[in-house]
């Protein structure tokens, strides 16, 4: 009796153990479905919240878009001159009062000037109507290129050089062509050049610049903190003419052909462009030039204007924890804005 008893007490404890033991499997199983399950809905409502703030982003990014557009071809009607005191160079100050109204979310944004850079494909044209003016801005560029190369300390490779450089790459026959095609055939990744109008700024880090030290080019095109580069300067839409109301300070700099007069040229204009007060019609600038002792035949007054006729749109669109930013190229007329281009991200 005592060992039958014993026999049961002992199946007694074997079956509770392995009822522990399923209980235990159970509850484990239970608790990784429950971990599932938490991943699954934490990244339903990741998915849910990435998908409303582009959507929402989409959105006030457009909405951007259609205010700069009204705002852009009110201007033309209106407007004899462009300039940074229109209702497009405060383009930012009704986007504030709409972040105002937002629940959750702001949007910023600036319309910039592209025909205040330089037109980077008006070095090359073979319309002998169009050679003096082809000259001018060759001669604009060099003087640009000159200040840029001692302002980045660029010293064995040669202004012209570059400049010559540009004009092959774009299709005119010069003396050093070949010798440029085969250098381009002659790289790890050959390739050739396009013997066309430039269809992105970034082409200019393609060239053969000779006697350019490793690391010119990229000095040249991207500048410094404290130095714009061409990428910051030249347009490859604006056709020109540059426009004087809206170029930086580094293009009028390069303006004046007598290189003693540049800075007293470049003070007088800057102090003149920030007075709201005056008037940017016309040719104010020949004026301007006159304080200082710059006699209209020093200016390359054929490649220069007050008018506009290519825009950048920059949107940046901000919902919760997301970002959206839009740069929209834009070619204005009398009835509509066209796209040139646009770049999102």
């Amino acid at each position: 009796m005592k060992a039958s008893s014993s026999q049961s007490v002992k199946s007694a404890s074997n079956e509770r153990g392995a009822i522990i033991i399923i209980i235990l499997l159970v509850l484990a199983v239970l608790s990784f479905l429950a971990m599932e399950l938490s991943k699954e809905t934490l990244v339903d409502h990741a998915s849910s919240t990435v998908l409303k703030s582009t959507l929402s982003g989409n959105a006030l990014c457009d909405s951007g878009n259609v205010l700069a557009k009204k705002i852009l071809l009110a201007d033309y009607e209106y407007s004899k001159a462009d300039h940074k005191f229109e209702d497009w160079g405060k383009f930012n100050e009704p986007l504030e009062d709409i972040s105002e109204e937002l629940v959750s979310g702001s949007i910023t944004g600036t319309i910039t000037d592209e025909n205040g850079l330089f037109p980077i494909n008006k070095l090359t044209s073979t319309a002998a109507a169009d050679a003096n003016k082809t000259t001018a801005y060759r001669g604009i560029m060099l003087r640009l290129l000159t200040q840029l190369c001692d302002d980045l300390d660029i010293e064995d490779a040669k202004p012209e050089d570059f400049l010559t450089a540009i004009r092959i790459w774009q299709g005119e026959n010069l003396p050093d062509t070949f010798k440029h095609d085969i250098w381009y055939q002659s790289r790890q990744e050959p390739y050739k050049s396009p013997k066309k109008a430039m269809v992105s700024p970034e082409e200019l880090l393609l060239l053969y610049w000779p006697n350019a030290l490793p690391g010119d080019v990229e000095r040249l095109y991207y500048g410094t903190k404290d130095v714009k580069g061409l990428r910051d300067l030249v347009s490859i839409w604006a056709t020109g003419p540059i426009n004087m109301n809206t170029a930086p300070k580094e293009i009028l700099w390069a303006l004046p052909t007598d290189k003693t007069k540049r800075y007293e040229f470049l003070d007088v204009v800057n102090e003149y462009r920030s007075n709201e007060a005056n008037s940017f019609e016309d040719t104010w600038y020949i004026t301007v030039a006159g304080y200082v002792g710059i006699p209209q035949s020093n200016l390359p007054t054929l490649t220069l204007g007050v008018t506009s006729n290519i825009f950048r749109i920059n949107i940046t669109a901000t919902v919760g924890g997301g970002e959206k930013r839009e740069s929209t190229v834009v070619k204005r007329n009398s009835e509509d804005l066209n796209v040139l281009q646009r770049f999102a991200n």
